[in-house]
C-alpha cells in the first residue's frame, strides 16, 4: 500500500489551503470531549493528543470535502448543544513510526451501535469471513423503539400490508424527491427480508427478543401515516424500560453485539477507534489505520470496510459547520451517548466519499426541555401535549395536533429561534393528580408556571397578557365552533382553556440525531462525487446518506432503524463476499 501516494495526492487535490488545515487538525489533536460522564468516557485509547481537550472550529469541517465549497451566509448563532464526544477521525497524515503493528481481517466495521452489530453479524453469517468490528466507545449504545420495514413475516403474520410502492413514493416525497434512486429502493426492497433476518438474530441470542407489528395513529394532523412499524418486546425487560421512549435500543444492541462476539469468527473491541482510511493508488479502500490503548495500529481488509458510526450530533462544532442555525441554536439535545461525532462521514469525505447536499438532515422532535426531553415516563404528557402552543409575543402559532418535526420547526421559525415558547394549558388538560404531582418538580425548576389567572400567568410568562388572552379566546371559541379557522387543528375531544388553574411550561425543539451521510448505492458502496463506487467502501445507517432531506419524516413510522438494520443486513453481506 503507499499511504503516503494517497494523501499527498489527496492534499493536492482538495484545497491550496489542506496543508495549513491538516497542520491545524495536527496540532489540536483529533480527539475532544468535555462534559460527559465517567461512563460515557472512553478508555485511555482515545485520549486527546497535544495533552489539551481539542475544540475544533469549522475550518475542518469544510476543508475536508474532497471537492471545491462555496460558502452560503448564514447568520452565526452560537448553540445550546454542549454535548461534545470525542472525535476519532484524523485529518492529518499518520507518520508510519507511530503504527505499532498490522492486522488482518477480511471485513472491518467501524461502530458497533445497531447499525455496526447488525453489519457485523451480517458478514460473518458464513461462518468463514474473518469480522472486525470496533467501537470507540466503552459499549455500543442506541436509542429507538421500532423499525420501519415493507412487508416480511411478521406484518403478513400480524394482516397488516404495506404496498412497497406507494411506501417509497412517500419516502421520497418526504424528502420532496432530493434524493437518488437506490437508497429508498433498498429499503423498500428488503426491509422485510432483513426484519425477518434480526429475528433469527434475536432467536439466536439470549435476550428473549421478538418483535410484532405495532399499530400506529393513522392520522396526525392530515399526515397520512403509513404503517410500516415493527415494535420490540422481551420479558426480560422492566416496565420502565417498555415506558421511556426508545429504552430498549440500548438492550437490543447489547444482546446482538453479545451474540456477535461468541462466532469464531468474530473480534469484537471497545475503546478501539477507526481513525483514518487507506485507499490505494488504485483507488481500493484497503483497511484503516485504528487506535487502542497501545497505540495506532494498521488493519488491512481484504474485502472492505463498512463505516457504521452513526450521526453527527454530539459534535457541537460539526452540527454548526454542516446544519441550519435555527436548527441548532436554541433546541435540547436528547440522544444516550456521546459517540456520535461524524467520524464515518468525515472518513468517507477524506478518501474523495459523496456527502449528502448541506444544510444537513436532522432527526428533530419538539417536547424539548431547557435541558433535554419531556419523556413520556415525566408524568406530564398531558400538560405538554394537551396545550397551546405560545410564543414570547404570546401568540399561538401552529396547530398542537402536527407531527414531531414540523412543530419542532415552527418552534425554531418564532423569535429567537423559538427561546422562549411554552406550552399554555388549565384545569381542564391537567386534571389529575399525578400530573399536577409530577408538575411539581418542573415549577421549582423554573421551567413551569402554575396561576389563578390568565393575568397572572403571562406575567410570569413574560408575555404581552392583552395578547395571551385574546389568543386563548379565540381558540376557545374555535373549539366551540368544531374549526381551527387559525390553523386547521383537527378536533376531537379538545376542551377549552378555562378553570380554577392555568398552566405553562417552557417547550423547545429537541435534536435527536442526525441522517444526513455519505451517499450509497443500491449494495451500500459509497459513491464519489462522479457517482462511481470507491472499491471497498461501504456506509449504512446514520453513517450513509441519499435517504432524507431536510427533516427525518417523523409521520412515518421507524425508517432510520429501518434503515440502519436493512443497510447493515446488506451491507455486511456484499462486503463479505468481496462485492
Amino acid at each position: 500500500m503507499d499511504n503516503e501516494g494517497i494523501m499527498s495526492s489527496r492534499r493536492g487535490f482538495v484545497k491550496t489551503a489542506g496543508a495549513g488545515i491538516l497542520a491545524a487538525a495536527a496540532a489540536a489533536g483529533a480527539f475532544g470531549m468535555t462534559g460527559c460522564s465517567a461512563a460515557e468516557r472512553t478508555s485511555g485509547a482515545i485520549a486527546s493528543q497535544g495533552g489539551g481537550v481539542a475544540h475544533f472550529g469549522t475550518d475542518m469541517y469544510t476543508d475536508v470535502f474532497p471537492v471545491p465549497t462555496r460558502s452560503i451566509p448564514v447568520l452565526d448563532v452560537p448553540t445550546d448543544i454542549d454535548r461534545q464526544g470525542e472525535v476519532a477521525f484524523e485529518l492529518r497524515k499518520i507518520p508510519s513510526a507511530e503504527i505499532k503493528r498490522t492486522e488482518e481481517c477480511d471485513v472491518l466495521v467501524a461502530g458497533a451501535g445497531i447499525t455496526g452489530v447488525c453489519a457485523a453479524l451480517s458478514a460473518s453469517d458464513d461462518k468463514k469471513t474473518k469480522v472486525f468490528c470496533f467501537e470507540k466507545m466503552t459499549k455500543g449504545r442506541g436509542m429507538f423503539e421500532g423499525m420501519g420495514v415493507v412487508g416480511g413475516k411478521v406484518m403478513e403474520r400480524d394482516g397488516n400490508h404495506v404496498d412497497k410502492a406507494e411506501m417509497m413514493d412517500r419516502m421520497r416525497h418526504a424528502a420532496y424527491y432530493r434524493v437518488p434512486i437506490d437508497p429508498i429502493k433498498l429499503w423498500g426492497d428488503r426491509s422485510g427480508e432483513a426484519a425477518d433476518w434480526i429475528q433469527d438474530k434475536f432467536d439466536e441470542g439470549v435476550g428473549q427478543i421478538t418483535t410484532a407489528w405495532k399499530k400506529g395513529n393513522p392520522n396526525a394532523h392530515n399526515f397520512d401515516v403509513p404503517q410500516t412499524e415493527i415494535t420490540f418486546m422481551s420479558p426480560q425487560w422492566s416496565e420502565q424500560t417498555v415506558k421511556n421512549a426508545g429504552g430498549a435500543g440500548i438492550y437490543i444492541v447489547a444482546d446482538l453485539a453479545n451474540t456477535f462476539s461468541k462466532r469464531a469468527n468474530a473480534d469484537l473491541r471497545y475503546s478501539t477507534a477507526v481513525v483514518q482510511l487507506e485507499r490505494n493508488n488504485e483507488g481500493r479502500v484497503t483497511g484503516a489505520i485504528c487506535k487502542d490503548n497501545k497505540g495506532y495500529f494498521r488493519v488491512n481488509a481484504k474485502n472492505g470496510v463498512i463505516l457504521a458510526t452513526g450521526g453527527f450530533d454530539a459534535n457541537p462544532a460539526l452540527l454548526k459547520s454542516w446544519c441550519r442555525s435555527e436548527d441548532i441554536a436554541n433546541c435540547a439535545s436528547w440522544a444516550p451517548n456521546l459517540g456520535t461525532t461524524g467520524d464515518g462521514q468525515l472518513m468517507g469525505l477524506a478518501v474523495g466519499g459523496q456527502m449528502d447536499p448541506l444544510p444537513a438532515a436532522i432527526m428533530n422532535f419538539d417536547f424539548g426541555s431547557p435541558e433535554s426531553f419531556y419523556s413520556s415516563n415525566w408524568g406530564i404528557t398531558a400538560l405538554v401535549s394537551g396545550g397551546l402552543m405560545i410564543n414570547e409575543q404570546g401568540r399561538r402559532f401552529c396547530s398542537e395536533a402536527l407531527p414531531f418535526q414540523a412543530r419542532s420547526n415552527a418552534i425554531t421559525a418564532q423569535a429567537h429561534y423559538g427561546e422562549n415558547c411554552w406550552r399554555v394549558a388549565s384545569t381542564n388538560q391537567v386534571a389529575s393528580p399525578a400530573i399536577l404531582e409530577a408538575l411539581k418538580r418542573y415549577l421549582e425548576m423554573g421551567w413551569a408556571f402554575e396561576a389563578s389567572s390568565l393575568d397572572e400567568l403571562a406575567e410570569k410568562m413574560n408575555v404581552p397578557a392583552k395578547t395571551l388572552k385574546a389568543e386563548i379566546a379565540r381558540y376557545n371559541g374555535f373549539v366551540e365552533a368544531g374549526k381551527d379557522e387559525d390553523f386547521n387543528r383537527p378536533f376531537t375531544t379538545q376542551k377549552p382553556i378555562e378553570g380554577a388553574k392555568y398552566y405553562a411550561i417552557k417547550h423547545q425543539s429537541a435534536i435527536l440525531a442526525t441522517v444526513s451521510g455519505l451517499v450509497v448505492d443500491y449494495y451500500c458502496h459509497v459513491l464519489d462525487y462522479d457517482n462511481e463506487v470507491i472499491p471497498g467502501l461501504y456506509a449504512a445507517g446514520g453513517a450513509s446518506g441519499g435517504f432524507f432531506s431536510g427533516n427525518y419524516p417523523r409521520h412515518i413510522f421507524g425508517p432510520s432503524i429501518g434503515r440502519c438494520v436493512t443497510f447493515g443486513y446488506v451491507s455486511g453481506q456484499h462486503a463479505a463476499k468481496g462485492e
